[in-house]
């Protein structure tokens, strides 16, 4: 039988505790209900900057550019007609080459590139308070999915753990059905609900017939292909991990899947008669 140093051993030991502790497999995965776990809100600012393994626990107060943006959100927040959400995301090999500066905004689809800390009132007032076209940089509008993981392993274990490993399962499974042209992914910081992780949300252009952003939770691995199909080339929830839906408060996320579950129910029983 082959014998393992002691030091490795307790090594594999440590890793095994950490993953139940803080993985897939770890107690409370999967035990509460999801639905109306996201916090009412319409739009939502992606901050491209730096990568998970840089960012700090807060990153939106880190010296620069997302402290810029943060603290002007917040000062022009009650001027604003839509409650916005700012997170960062990044990473060497990220959504639609995306590089540092560039602003991703949901569900209106379009991304501004480069923004620097002296244009950072400017965007605000002009993109975000007004809602007109920034002058300091050409809008592009966005098609195809959008896929954000939390991966914030800094701010928690749980999604410092599940997040990468989802993304890498995306990525893999992206390309192996061709869609790498259609459908990005990339890792972002903390988005709120930590012990739902893995949480991921998918902004499409075009989700039976609407602009959106639907957030899922306790996703694990076997889950990516199961979300590829029904969600992002389906046009279909996925139930049992959808935790909500931007642009609605969060009874309303109850009764829309209270609403489709009673249909789906009506037609099945109608499709046996």
């Amino acid at each position: 039988m082959k014998r393992f140093p002691l030091r490795l051993l307790s090594l594999r030991r440590l890793c095994t505790s950490s993953t139940v502790e803080t993985g897939f497999r770890r107690s409370e995965f999967g035990r509460e209900r999801l639905v109306g776990t996201v916090q009412p809100y319409d739009r939502h600012v992606f901050l491209h900057y730096g990568s998970p393994a840089t960012w700090p626990s807060d990153v939106e107060a880190e010296e620069g550019l997302p402290r810029s943006l943060s603290l002007a959100i917040k000062a022009r927040k009650g001027e604003m007609k839509k409650k916005t959400r700012l997170t960062v995301h990044g990473g060497a090999d990220d959504a639609a080459s995306t590089s540092r500066g560039d602003i991703l905004i949901f569900p209106d689809m379009v991304r501004y590139r480069n923004l620097s800390n002296l244009h950072v009132d400017d965007f605000v007032e002009e993109v975000l308070v007004k809602e007109t076209k920034w002058q300091s940089s050409s809008m592009q509008t966005l098609s195809g999915s959008f896929i954000f993981v939390c991966s914030h392993g800094t701010r928690d274990q749980r999604c410092g753990f599940c997040g990468p490993v989802l993304v890498s399962k995306f990525r893999e499974d992206i390309a192996a059905l061709g869609l790498s042209d259609k459908v990005f992914v990339s890792p972002c910081s903390h988005i709120g609900g930590h012990k739902y992780a893995g949480n991921v949300i998918i902004f499409d252009s075009s989700f039976n017939g609407e602009s959106t952003g639907h957030w899922y939770g306790y996703v694990s691995p076997d889950d990516v292909p199961v979300l590829l199909e029904h969600h992002v080339t389906g046009g279909k929830i996925v139930e049992n991990l959808w935790r909500g839906q931007v642009g609605l408060s969060r009874e309303e996320q109850k009764r829309a899947q209270e609403h489709r579950l009673q249909s789906a129910s009506e037609i099945a029983s109608t499709n046996h008669r």
